[in-house]
């Protein structure tokens, strides 16, 4: 038993608890910014035109015109899953191992403890009024006596503190598993695409009444004779029928961009509602630099990935919807 406690003193003695605190970077993207930086959506249906066909392109394409906010985007998410990737390398479990202290103990040190062990064992072994006095000692004339046998040995105290590690589990400072979920529960949501699709089928209905229209109206012109070709509508009046219709296309169009460009900045700003939380709680801790998440790293790499995604999907998604109003201006103009 005595052999056990000078062991332990020994240790106290002699070892530190070196554990750093291990830095778990994230990609040092602010969300908020992200999605702030994003251009304004066009102000009106000739805008949306010039971005969806550029230089009168005979295909629908507006992302050129957003490449470098896509480019910063991916940029983001790539840093990001290749932070995901380097742990699950090094973790392939998905836990990263316990930080064991690391001793300061030279090889002469230790010699130097056990030779003084094995004195202070055999002395109680052979010297039995040693040993009962010994054992009545409290622990610290026991350990003040083990300091003076140290030091015959030539053994000193480092400073600091013994290898106890009292710093507070890492990660806990911050309720980062209460934060991600919160975030990811709204982010998920998709009933918010529902106003959109709402408004897209209120605008379809429209389109498809000029539709009807021009059916009908075609339907009503008088025929005339092409000899062996046949009978037929009047080709300058359906022609005229069918510029009506396209001018009509267009208005509707641009009637929906107006409400349409509103609910998309709506989107933004509930899209910065949303992550702001869990991106000011990053800022705080500088983006993982110095910051160890301890069991939440994989959590928050995977909720920061959808803060990413999230700015990404309403950038993608407005480049849908200016592609598809913007056909009617196409159209229009390019009626022959």
């Amino acid at each position: 038993m005595k052999h056990l406690i000078f062991n332990q003193f020994i240790i106290a003695w002699l070892l530190l608890a070196i554990v750093p605190a291990a830095a778990q970077p994230l990609s040092a993207t602010d969300a908020v910014a992200l999605i702030n930086e994003l251009p304004a959506p066009p102000a009106t249906l000739a805008e949306a035109f010039q971005q969806a066909y550029p230089n009168n392109a005979a295909r629908p394409d507006a992302k050129p015109h957003y490449m470098p906010w896509f480019d910063k985007i991916e940029k983001a998410g790539l840093e990001n899953q290749q932070l995901q990737m380097q742990f699950y390398q090094k973790n392939p479990m998905g836990v990263r191992p316990v930080a064991q202290p690391v001793s300061r103990v030279t090889p002469q040190q230790q010699s130097s403890m056990n030779a003084a062990t094995s004195e202070l064992a055999q002395k109680m072994l052979t010297d039995p009024a040693f040993a009962q006095k010994f054992s009545k000692m409290s622990e610290q004339e026991q350990h003040a006596y083990i300091a003076g046998l140290l030091a015959e040995k030539g053994l000193k105290p480092v400073n600091g503190t013994p290898n106890v590690n009292t710093a507070p589990i890492p990660g806990t400072d911050v309720e980062w598993a209460t934060l991600c979920s919160e975030y990811m529960q709204t982010a998920t949501d998709v009933s918010r695409w529902e106003k959109q699709t709402a408004l897209q089928q209120q605008y379809e209905n429209k389109h498809q009444e000029v539709r009807d229209w021009a059916e009908a109206a075609i339907k009503k012109l008088p025929m005339y004779s092409f000899g062996e070709y046949g009978h037929d509508h009047d080709p300058e009046q359906v022609k005229a029928v069918q510029k009506e219709a396209l001018s009509r296309h267009r208005d509707i169009a641009a009637a929906m961009w107006l409400e349409l460009r509103l609910m998309l900045q709506a989107f933004r700003q509930e899209a910065t509602q949303r992550v702001t939380p869990l991106n000011d709680a990053l800022k705080q801790v500088g983006f993982g630099a110095r910051y160890d998440f301890g069991i939440h790293y994989t959590t928050v790499l995977s909720a920061q990935s959808m803060m990413i995604q999230e700015a990404h999907a309403l950038l993608s998604n407005e480049i849908a919807m200016i592609q598809e109003v913007a056909h009617w201006e196409y159209e229009w103009r390019n009626f022959k």
